[in-house]
Formats: C-alpha cells, sequence, structure tokens
C-alpha cells in the first residue's frame, strides 16, 4: 500500500510556494480541466485511434478510501488551513479517463535522466515540456488538476504500453510548518522511496474504491490514464462539463478524432461526430460566447467542409509570405463569387518552416471559410492538434465563421513551440522560440496567425451602399485648416470644423521608421499647461479598426531595445504594448518615437486627456 510522504525544509533551503497559478485563473473550473486533460490525451493518441475520453462526478464514502486520504495527509492539509478537523462524511470526487492512448510512458523513477511523459507528469513543475506536435506536453496546465481540488489533492493510475500498471497522488500545497518542522509545499502519495505504487492489492483497491472503467487485468488492459481529483469545487456540474467539452471540442469530435462520455448521479451523455449538433441545439448558450452565433448552422458548415476537397493557394514569397489575389490564380473569380455566396470553401496554404537558420521543411494549414450575412461579427476558431487556442482573434466584424486548422507535424511542432502555457495564444516571445527560428519564424508566425484575415479581406467585397463613417477609425488625425488674414491684417482664430481645434501636429518619419509629434502652438497660452495626452499607434489594416487589430507581438513600445522615445518638453507617464501616456509641460514639446516594421504603414491617434 502506498502512502503519503511530505518532505522537511532543509537547512539552507529557501521556502517556496507554488506559483504556477496564476497561469490558470479558474474563470470556469469546468472549461479548464477539459481543456487539460482531452488535449494531453489528444497528444498521447496510439496510431491516429480515435481517442474515447470518459468524465464523471460520483460520491465516494470517507471510509472506504481512508488507506488513501490518509491522517498523514489530513495533518498537513490542517496545517495549510485546506481544511478543519478531518475530511468530510461523502467525498465527491471527478474521474477522467482517456482510452486509446499510450498512457503516462518513459522512465518512472523520480530521478529519471529522461524526460518521458511519466516524469514530466509527476516531477516537473513550472516547465512545459517541447515535443514536436504534442499539444499538451504535460507542462504547466496540469496544474489545473491540484486548483480544481478543495484539498489541492489528485492521484493518477496509469496503464501503459510496456504492460505495467502504475498508481501516484500528489498534494499541491505550500510551505508549513507541523509540529515544530518546516515542510515544502508538496507531497507524494507513493511508495516509501517515491516510486510509484505497483502492488496488485493496493491497484485494485484503488480501482474498486473510486469506481475507475479502465480493465487491468492481465489479459486485457486497456493503456490509457484516468485520474481521480476528490474534494472538487462546488462549479463542476454535469452541465458545465458538456458545455466545455462541445466549445473546446467540437472539431476534434466532428473529425472523429474523439469522442466524449459525460456522467453523473444516473445522468450520462456521449458526444460524437453523429449526435453533436443536435445536443449543440438542445443547449441554452445564453451568458456564453456562443450566445451571439446560430452555432447550429456553423456546425454543420463544418462538418461540411471536412468532406471537401481543398483549393490549394500559391504564396509567391516564401521568404516574406502574404496572401494576395494572385495567390488564387485563374480561379479568383470563382471562388470569390462562392464566398458572397455563402458557399463553403477550404483552402490548404502551404508554408515554409526553417529550424536553426538553416534546415527548411515543407508544411501547410487548412482554413475552413464561410460568409454568414446576418452576422454581426465573426465566428473564427484557430485549433492546433485539436487544441483550441482561444484568444486569438483578427476578424473583427467581418460576417464570416472561419477556422484555421493545424494538424500536420511540422507546423504544429512549429506552433507548439510559441503557445502560451495555458494554450491560449502563439506568441513570438515565447522560450527560446526565437532563438529556434530566427526571424523566418517571426514572419511565419504572423502570416499564419493573420492569413484568414487576408483571404477574408480579399474575398468580402464592400456593401454597395453609402458608409458615411467607413473610415472614420482611420483617419483620426485633425486637420488643421488653412490660415487666412482678416480685413486688419491679423489672423482669425481657427474654424472648429470637427468640434475641437487641432491640437497636435503629427508628422511621418520614413527614413526613422516612426512619427514625430509637436503642438499647434496658436491653440495654448502659458496656462494650458500642464496637460497629459494619449498616443495610440498601430499598423494600418486593410479593413476595420487598427487599433482593436493590434496585437502584442507587433510591437511594445515599453521594449527599448525595439523602440526608441526621444522627448523635450514632458514627462511620459506610462508606456504599454501601443500606448504612451504623458504630460506636455511647455511649448517647446516634441516626441519622437522610431523603430516600428519599416514595410508596415502606422495609424497614430493623439488625445488631450
Amino acid at each position: 500500500m502506498g502512502m503519503w510522504l511530505f518532505k522537511e525544509i532543509e537547512k539552507g533551503t529557501p521556502e517556496r510556494n507554488p506559483r504556477e497559478t496564476e497561469f490558470f485563473r479558474l474563470t470556469s473550473p469546468s472549461e479548464a480541466v477539459v481543456r487539460e486533460f482531452i488535449q494531453n490525451s489528444l497528444d498521447a493518441r496510439l496510431n491516429q485511434e480515435m481517442v474515447e475520453v470518459k468524465i464523471s462526478i460520483h460520491t465516494v464514502p470517507k471510509s472506504d478510501i481512508e488507506g488513501f486520504l490518509d491522517n498523514t495527509l489530513k495533518k498537513h492539509l490542517i496545517a495549510c488551513g485546506l481544511l478543519f478537523k478531518d475530511y468530510p462524511v461523502d467525498i465527491k470526487c471527478l474521474l477522467l479517463e482517456d482510452f486509446g492512448t499510450s498512457g503516462l510512458d518513459g522512465d518512472y523513477r523520480p530521478d529519471a535522466k529522461d524526460n518521458g511523459n511519466f516524469y514530466n507528469f509527476w516531477w516537473r513543475e513550472g516547465i512545459s515540456q517541447k515535443l514536436g506536435q504534442k499539444a499538451g506536453r504535460w507542462g504547466l496546465g496540469k496544474t489545473t488538476f491540484h486548483l480544481i481540488s478543495k484539498i489541492r489533492t489528485m492521484w493518477g493510475l496509469t496503464v501503459r504500453n510496456d504492460g505495467k500498471v502504475l498508481l501516484m497522488g500528489k498534494a499541491l500545497l505550500k510551505t508549513h510548518e507541523l509540529s515544530g518542522k518546516k515542510y515544502q509545499y508538496f507531497g507524494y502519495f507513493s511508495k516509501e522511496d517515491y516510486m510509484p505504487v505497483d502492488d496488485d492489492i493496493s491497484i485494485f483497491t484503488f480501482k474498486n474504491k473510486f469506481k475507475i472503467k479502465r480493465k487491468i487485468d492481465s489479459g486485457n488492459k486497456e493503456t490509457g490514464l484516468s485520474i481521480v481529483i476528490p474534494l472538487i469545487v462546488d462549479e463542476i456540474s454535469f452541465d458545465s462539463i458538456i458545455k466545455g467539452v462541445l466549445q473546446h471540442y467540437f472539431y476534434p469530435i466532428l473529425s472523429k478524432m474523439l469522442k466524449v462520455e459525460i456522467q453523473e448521479d444516473g445522468k450520462r451523455e456521449e458526444i460524437n461526430s453523429e449526435n453533436l449538433i443536435e445536443i449543440v441545439s438542445s443547449i441554452n448558450w445564453t451568458g456564453t460566447e456562443w450566445e451571439a452565433f446560430n452555432i447550429t448552422k456553423i456546425l454543420e458548415f463544418v462538418k461540411d467542409s471536412l468532406k471537401i476537397d481543398p483549393v490549394i493557394l500559391e504564396v509567391k514569397d516564401p521568404l516574406n509570405p502574404q496572401i494576395t489575389q494572385e495567390s488564387f490564380g485563374s480561379q479568383f473569380d470563382k471562388i470569390k463569387q462562392k464566398f458572397l455566396n455563402g458557399e463553403n470553401l477550404k483552402f490548404k496554404i502551404p508554408i515554409l518552416i526553417t529550424r536553426g537558420g538553416s534546415f527548411t521543411e515543407k508544411t501547410f494549414f487548412i482554413v475552413l471559410l464561410k460568409r454568414f450575412s446576418n452576422f454581426k461579427k465573426s465566428f473564427e476558431r484557430y485549433i492546433r492538434s485539436g487544441i483550441l487556442i482561444s484568444e486569438i482573434k483578427m476578424l473583427g466584424n467581418h460576417p464570416v465563421a472561419g477556422l484555421l486548422i493545424a494538424e500536420d507535424p511540422v507546423i504544429c511542432e512549429f506552433l507548439g513551440d510559441c503557445e502560451t502555457p495555458a494554450h491560449t495564444n502563439w506568441n513570438e516571445r515565447t522560450e527560446d522560440f526565437s532563438e529556434k527560428y530566427k526571424n523566418a519564424g517571426r514572419r511565419n508566425l504572423r502570416f499564419i496567425r493573420k492569413s484568414m484575415l487576408q483571404i477574408v479581406s480579399i474575398l468580402d467585397e464592400p456593401p454597395h451602399e453609402r458608409q458615411v463613417n467607413f473610415l472614420k477609425e482611420i483617419f483620426s488625425i485633425s486637420v488643421i485648416p488653412e490660415k487666412k488674414e482678416d480685413e486688419n491684417g491679423g489672423l482669425p482664430s481657427i474654424e472648429d470644423l470637427s468640434g475641437e481645434p487641432a491640437i497636435f501636429n503629427i508628422h511621418s518619419l520614413v527614413k526613422e521608421n516612426g512619427f514625430r509629434i509637436t503642438l499647434n502652438r496658436e491653440v495654448f497660452d502659458k496656462s494650458s499647461f500642464p496637460f497629459k495626452a494619449i498616443i495610440r499607434i498601430a499598423y494600418a489594416t486593410r479593413r476595420g479598426d487598427p487599433f482593436a487589430q493590434y496585437e502584442k507581438f507587433d510591437f511594445d513600445v515599453s521594449n527599448e531595445s525595439m523602440i526608441n522615445i526621444l522627448k523635450k518638453g514632458c514627462n511620459i507617464l506610462e508606456k504599454s504594448l501601443n500606448k504612451i501616456e504623458i504630460e506636455v509641460t511647455g511649448f517647446d514639446f516634441e516626441l519622437k518615437v522610431t523603430g516600428f516594421d519599416p514595410r508596415r504603414d502606422l495609424v497614430v491617434d493623439v488625445k488631450k486627456i
């Protein structure tokens, strides 16, 4: 039988509390745990088989599992303030199991030399292991399993390809004091030497007590991973889990990579490619991101688009990739008409990925696109290896539904290397990305992120009716009206044509890749100073508000190695991302900002506060 082990803090060892939880603020615990478990299940699937995930919520009597929730763990939980006196009589648990996967493979010793999944899952913290096209990689995200437990505790039972069945547990607490001794923030359920529990009696007891469905008999073992999380937070429910599965994994389910079964108190729902759209249609999506869309029509478009052959677009200059009208070749007029008619479109976009400055590989990604004339804003999703990258938004208010899908191993590895810890964005500033892919990597990433917008901008025909405010957000710089002498030879006051006088003059600095701002001195007298102003900067876009489409990887004005700021007659109060807040102190005010991408046009907006 295993036991709970906690290490004392040795003399000369600093105290540390886990900070990885800051990456995973659980606004929706069900979505977070669903995302983390399923993405790693898809990562570990065997021979491109369909992965089956079973999720259940059930209650276990405390008296049945005293060997797993023992007095040792209880004392440490009380010392951390996570438990009061004793465990509840009934323990509400979340059980997560995957089938058709490899389980936690690799060396399972605590001092393992390789970085297999077993070692990464149990022994690595604060590090996102990069393993080719793998989606989850058992990095920071596994912290989610602890966060949804009121006692920050979980166990994992894995059946591996090598036939081994291994059980471990982990509590992720905080540094604490017990009986006059200081202890580390973590504890393990294992054998005395921190090796995983592997005796048949303990494993069969654990399986039966926690209602694990996986077969572990010697002649009939089902490989994969089963995670048990005790005393789950109240927000996790049958309905919230179903919504989390549908919103984040509709694509791998529709493409028959995945099916999910959910159970609680006699209720059971299996979600597969055949019934997903029907289930989505029966749910009230009020209060969610899907509320604003006819989600049934969108999912029908996705499912139907998977069956059609893609149009292969041509990227003329692989070193500076762009999608232009020429990329569509002789089919352009036909494709544009299909788009305007609201027909399903599927594109295959080739790209060259260069690693280490010399090694180049061919790869591609897919874009599914459909115009919905009644949409007020776009429905867009970016998917790598089946996982939804949820924070990328590029299409603005275009009335379209679009999916960008990366499944080829080369591009999956590339995008995985620039993924943020919570797998919600692709960022060129992630660890080692620029070193591994150099400048070509940044160009390729920007191209991939903006490729769907480029396609839509080319195909989407502007409305024929007059658009009075169409360029209002782009041309926002005030114009100084022409000055004329009055009858007495003096200069009259400037006529207020736009509702307010032209306060600032903005000058383009083409050779220095930037701009300069000065005052219209005739607007001010000495009593006007000091005053504050906000400067917003963005790269010009073909459609929509350039400021709304600003991305933090475009530039960051606080990065002094990239952007140079020279000032006179002002104080810089704050600079971050694409905004500079200043205090203007006198007539000699001048602000010069340089270092932007020379191949892109700038849009600058300055407003007095």
